[in-house]
């Protein structure tokens, strides 16, 4: 409440300074249905050509004074005339005045006034893919004799104004640019990598029969070395050698086959929800929501992945801290967000869990994973379920506890592992929009980072066979 206040304060503020700028500006009737007319077209018209014939024709209508438009080149220097009060749009730059140059204060040049056309920084720094620089143009009026010194700076604050507006209309047309551009990219992902990845499924299936295949063709072998007493020993020796020879090449084709089936069920289920056409729809995650045994669809899976760079980091794992049965428990979420949520956890485990010494002088480096039950966390009838990483290491200190899951976030010492600090803000973000929330816990030996899901109680027809109190986590 106080920082809403504070806020209106400041704007409050905003909007006196500027009755006070006006009263001082003490501007003319004519130069007031100037400004707002121009206002007014520059709302009425969507495109920059429209824009640029107001910007020009305005100051012709009102005051008689003619107008070139320039706009500065992609190499920050060149000037391009895009529109003047005479000739309209212009393709031709070679129709405009040569001695007007970009400088970041007006100038008379001949009989031209040149004001320099400012975007506002401030819309622009919201944008990262947006680079702003600091003048958009140069407005030139003319005959300069006919402005007086109340002109020209009724003139420059109207240029002020072409600025601020021109750079909207630009931003917008670059968002729809990249929004097209965007759909297009999600349409090319669908037709050029996620159908195409099902081919990986092909064959998968295709590998799985060649393997029995190849049981079978052992069988035979078995087969013929049990008739080994009607033939001699060399070839009965030949034929043990060829079946356990199949047997090792069986093994080690069905430990690939299952490596490679749990790797591209994981890319899989990843592309498929991080590359939703929903999400560019929408501009935001969009729930897929499902019923699913978090232990067996989301963590396990997501933690085998990861045991390989567990065990060469000689880190432990131990998942005794669970306090929840998992059959207790029906869990409706979006499986690939919540599996990435995971993925997370344990990426940045592999990178920071430390050595320790325990109280008893033990040298430990581990990781731990559980849950437990809240009750009436979210309001009455309402329990929680937190879920918990905890990883040993050097405690974060208490100004980064409420850091560490910002956008970019990155703390001391973590500079010689890659990473850009987005991990921890895709979590929270993920948990936010399931209804929950995140943070960390700095423990004596290490941290716990932990979300907590909303568990909501369902009555259920004890006729149905089921428990009458079935608890969903949404």
């Amino acid at each position: 409440m106080h920082q809403h206040q504070s806020r209106m304060e400041r704007v409050r503020e905003r909007v006196r300074e500027k009755l006070e700028s006006y009263e001082r500006y003490n501007f003319e009737r004519l130069q007031e249905e100037a400004f707002a007319s121009f206002f007014d077209l520059a709302q009425e018209y969507t495109t920059l050509e429209n824009l640029y014939l107001v910007c020009t024709l305005v100051p012709k209508e009102f005051f008689d004074l003619d107008v070139r438009l320039y706009l500065l080149g992609a190499d920050g220097k060149s000037l391009s005339l895009v529109c003047s009060s005479i000739n309209g749009l212009q393709n031709d730059s070679a129709d405009g005045n040569p001695e007007v140059v970009v400088q970041e204060s007006a100038y008379f040049v001949g009989d031209s006034y040149v004001i320099p056309i400012q975007g506002n920084r401030a819309v622009g720094e919201l944008l990262p893919f947006q680079h702003l620089k600091d003048i958009l143009g140069m407005f030139e009026i003319y005959p300069a004799e006919k402005i007086t010194e109340q002109q020209r700076f009724f003139l420059e604050k109207f240029t002020n104004r072409i600025g601020y507006n021109l750079h909207q209309k630009q931003l917008i047309h670059q968002n729809l640019h990249h929004i097209k551009f965007i759909n297009q990219l999600v349409a090319d992902i669908d037709h050029n990598v996620i159908s195409p990845n099902l081919y990986y499924r092909l064959f998968l299936r295709k590998l799985k029969g060649e393997i029995k295949e190849n049981v079978a063709i052992q069988e035979k072998v078995r087969e013929l070395v049990s008739f080994c007493p009607e033939i001699d020993d060399r070839t009965c020796q030949k034929l043990r050698e060829i079946f356990h020879a199949l047997e090792d090449s069986i093994t080690a084709l069905d430990k690939s086959r299952k490596e490679m089936t749990r790797h591209y069920e994981r890319t899989s289920l990843y592309l498929e929800t991080l590359l939703r056409r929903e999400h560019f729809r929408h501009g935001t995650y969009v729930l897929r929501k499902q019923r699913c045994n978090f232990r067996t669809e989301i963590i396990e899976p997501t933690l085998a992945r990861y045991l390989p760079q567990f065990k060469q980091r000689d880190i432990k794992v131990d998942n005794r801290l669970e306090e929840v049965p998992d059959e207790s428990l029906e869990l409706v979420v979006d499986k690939g967000l919540l599996a990435q949520v995971y993925d997370n956890f344990f990426s940045n485990a592999v990178k920071y869990t430390e050595t320790i010494e325990d109280e008893y002088g033990y040298k430990v480096k581990f990781l731990s994973y559980g849950k437990k039950l809240l009750k009436d966390y979210f309001g009455e009838e309402i329990d929680g379920v937190k879920f918990t990483v905890f990883t040993t290491g050097k405690p974060v200190g208490p100004d980064e506890s409420d850091r560490v899951f910002d956008e970019g976030y990155r703390s001391a010492g973590s500079e010689l592992e890659v990473g850009t600090g987005h991990g921890l803000h895709f979590v929270k973000h993920v948990i936010e929009i399931h209804g929950g929330e995140v943070g960390v816990e700095p423990q004596k030996y290490g941290n716990t980072f932990y979300f907590i899901l909303p568990q909501r109680h369902d009555k259920v027809d004890m006729s149905s066979g089921e428990k009458a109190d079935r608890r969903t986590i949404w």
